[in-house]
This record gives C-alpha cells, sequence and structure tokens, in this order.
C-alpha cells in the first residue's frame, strides 16, 4: 500500500502489480489460533504477517498459521502489530519514526516464545532495529531481547520446530511439481539463511527440487529501486528469468513477497510456463 501510487506508475510501463485482497489477514483470522484437538501444544508463537501478506496475499498467511496449529504451535496474531519499518528507517532515514514503529512492534509481541515472518525483508527490519534505532540503553536491550526471538518461518521449521519429513506433506499445486527456489538478499546475504527453505523443499514428497544457477543473483526488485528504475530493473531480472528457464522447473519459489512480486512480472514479460509461488504455498 505504502508504494501503491508508484506501482500505478509502473504500470504505465507495462508492470503486472498484485491486486490488494478483498479481504484483509486480520479480518480473516482472530487473535489467538490454538492448534487443533488433540494436538498438544508445544509453544506459542507470534505472527509477524507484514504489509503484503496482510493486504495482499491473506490466504499465504491463513495457510502457515494452519499450518503451525497443526503440528502444535499456538498462533498469535496481534492486532497492534504494524509495518515492520523497512521503508521507513531503512529506506527514507526516517529513525524518529522508525522508533515508534520499532516500540510498538516490540511492544505487540511481548511474552510470546517466538516471532515468525513468512517475509525476508520484514525479518531482516525486525532484527535490525538495535543496529539502527537502539538510541537509549532500555531500547538496546528491549531490541536485543526482541530480536533474539525473530525467526525466518523456513529457519523456524527446521531449526527450532525440527519437524520429520512426514509433516511436509505436498500441496495440491505443488504435488509431483518440478521446483526451483530463488534466495532473497535479505534472507541469504543478510541473515545468511540458505540451507534451511532448501530442506524444507527437499523434504516434501512428491516435489523434484532442482537447483537454479546463481540462485542468490537478485530478481532487481529492491523495493522502491524497481519502481523508479522499472527498466534497470527488468534488466536484472531478466537474468534471473533465463536461470529459472534453464531448470526446467515447474514451479518457483522464494520467501520474499517482494521477490515474488518481481518474479511474476518477469515470468509473465517473458512468457516462462513457470507458477511463482512463497515457499509454504508447496505444503499442505
Amino acid at each position: 500500500i505504502r508504494h501503491l501510487s508508484l506501482f500505478l506508475s509502473a504500470l504505465g510501463k507495462g508492470r503486472n502489480i498484485p491486486q490488494i485482497a478483498p479481504k484483509f489477514l486480520r479480518q480473516m483470522v482472530p487473535v489467538v489460533n490454538v492448534p487443533p484437538a488433540g494436538v498438544k501444544t508445544k509453544m506459542r508463537v507470534g505472527y509477524f504477517s507484514g504489509c503484503m501478506t496482510d493486504f495482499v496475499l491473506p490466504e499465504q498467511g491463513k495457510r502457515i498459521i494452519n499450518f503451525l496449529t497443526r503440528n502444535g504451535v499456538e498462533v498469535v496474531v496481534p492486532r497492534e502489530q504494524g509495518c515492520c519499518g523497512a521503508p521507513v528507517f531503512l529506506g527514507a532515514g526516517d529513525f524518529e519514526t522508525g522508533r515508534k514503529m520499532a516500540d510498538a512492534n516490540v511492544k505487540a509481541f511481548e511474552g510470546l516464545d517466538y516471532v515468525i515472518s513468512d517475509c525476508a525483508t520484514c525479518t531482516s527490519a525486525l532484527k535490525s532495529y538495535v543496529k539502527f534505532l537502539a538510541d537509549t540503553t532500555q531500547r538496546k536491550k528491549a531490541y536485543e531481547k526482541f530480536a533474539k526471538k525473530v525467526k525466518d518461518i523456513s529457519e523456524f521449521l527446521v531449526d527450532v520446530l525440527d519437524l520429520p519429513v512426514s509433516a511436509y506433506k505436498p500441496s495440491a499445486e505443488a504435488r509431483g511439481k518440478k521446483v526451483t527456489w530463488h534466495d532473497p538478499c535479505h534472507l541469504s546475504r543478510h541473515l545468511g539463511i540458505t540451507s534451511q527453505p532448501r530442506q524444507v523443499i527437499r523434504s516434501i514428497s512428491g516435489v523434484e527440487y532442482v537447483e537454479m544457477p546463481n540462485a542468490d543473483r537478485c530478481c532487481g526488485m529492491a523495493g522502491a529501486f524497481s519502481l523508479h528504475y522499472y527498466d534497470l530493473s527488468k534488466d536484472i531480472a531478466d537474468k534471473k528469468a533465463a536461470s529459472i528457464e534453464s531448470t526446467g522447473a515447474d514451479i518457483v519459489v522464494s520467501s520474499c513477497p517482494g521477490c515474488e512480486i518481481q518474479l511474476i512480472d518477469s515470468v509473465v514479460r517473458n512468457k516462462l510456463p513457470v507458477k511463482v509461488m512463497h515457499i509454504m504455498e508447496l505444503i499442505e
């Protein structure tokens, strides 16, 4: 939503843009989502939905919540949470407003074991509060404590929840398909998370994983960069599209909604018979 006017300007240049969902995630799920009857609760986590999942991809958020609850995780979706702040303090350099946003998010997720995010940019921004916004000892301590709880969804599934392979059943869209993975810059370069998403994909029965060349090469999205410099971002994306095409994959997955938007635009422009999905959409 914050970039909507810029997206519309890019639309005039042929960019494929997502639609705002008719119903947002926070309108579709309760604040507290408990495991079904007969499933023991292992831990209580908060789900940081982020702007894209909340307002554009709410079904993706519902899928994640349902998967976690089925596997013994109580999921809290605080209504007090807001934007991660990345475009404010990392993009615009507005640290004063960034601190207000950070303080609100830290408070919203108090008392929970972990804070789970399905957006690489959001995960990186939430963990960066202490580096860029901690102007007092009190904030530094609060932000450090908060950062330790923040986990990318694949990192959480592999390193914390440690689910058995049997938990990863393919979704109808993924069953029998060949899948490749795109490393979001914030996930691989900023957070060093690369093996966990690949492990998740390889654990899904009935899905064939194939590594693409230069999987960690930027897709060209880079936030507002791709909106201000759409032609240049297309050149970058076309190289990514060539890598995707070389794998012969039916599906390319990522864990960054921003990357997904760019990949969809690139796949459509290059007329590739490839579907773009979030990694959690591969799982039933």
